[in-house]
């Protein structure tokens, strides 16, 4: 499957979205997976003690989070291992948590593919010169 970037991807939802919305408005329903119709999910936040990750993956099976806050764990076999559920909304959602500090992490999904977090915009390059989703707990 070809796999769009970003800002592509939303310059043709616009395209297609102010087309449909001149000649057939009745028609905009089947756009919904634009990325700018969808809801936005935010970057990791803290409540109540916690760090709230989220992630849409409909096709998932497992949905972790793996970083330096966690040894990088993963499996379920693994006693760090920070598993997300999936909300009523089909969001995968994890609660976890982890101590002040500045942390590299990436989401696994069904514990093989590793991606960065598409909702938080910050990055850091590791050592062996990896991209990695940066997330900073205060």
């Amino acid at each position: 499957m070809y796999k769009m970037n970003k800002k592509i991807k939303q310059l043709v939802c616009r395209a297609v979205y102010i087309f449909l919305l001149t000649t057939h408005y009745s028609l905009l329903t089947v756009f919904v997976g634009c990325a700018m119709l969808q809801e936005r999910i935010p970057q990791p936040y803290s409540e109540d003690g916690n760090v709230v990750f989220q992630h849409v993956s409909p096709s998932a099976k497992n949905v972790c989070v793996a970083g330096e806050f966690n040894g990088w764990e993963y499996n379920p076999d693994q006693p760090r291992a920070m598993r997300f559920s999936k909300n009523e909304k089909g969001v995968w959602v994890g609660k976890f948590k982890i101590e002040q500090g500045r942390y590299q992490y990436k989401y696994v999904i069904d514990y093989q593919t590793w991606i960065l977090d598409p909702s938080n915009p910050y990055t850091v390059e590791d050592t062996g010169g990896s991209t990695n989703s940066l997330l900073i707990v205060k």
